[in-house]
């Protein structure tokens, strides 16, 4: 375990220890909470821009493929006559 020495805002300090009370439970063990839920959010926001990434890049190979097919049937018809 490290040991971080920290500074909060008077009123954050409050809130944090009226919390830790309301909990049963020391500050510190709040605090550690909240940063691994921080840290949680932002990895699930990482992963969550990288599969709209993925997907956006998708749908453009999808659109391109029925442009083809779209291109082929037109084609493909004119010999049917």
């Amino acid at each position: 375990m490290a040991y971080l020495s920290i500074t909060f805002p008077d009123n954050l300090k409050k809130e944090l220890d009226l919390e830790a009370k309301r909990e049963h439970t020391k500050r510190s063990t709040l605090i550690q909470k909240a940063v691994r839920i921080y840290l949680q959010l932002k990895r699930q926001r990482a992963v969550q821009n990288l599969l709209r990434e993925g997907y956006q890049e998708m749908y453009g190979v999808a659109q391109e493929m029925t442009d083809d097919f779209e291109k082929l049937d037109r084609d493909s018809l004119k010999h049917a006559d």
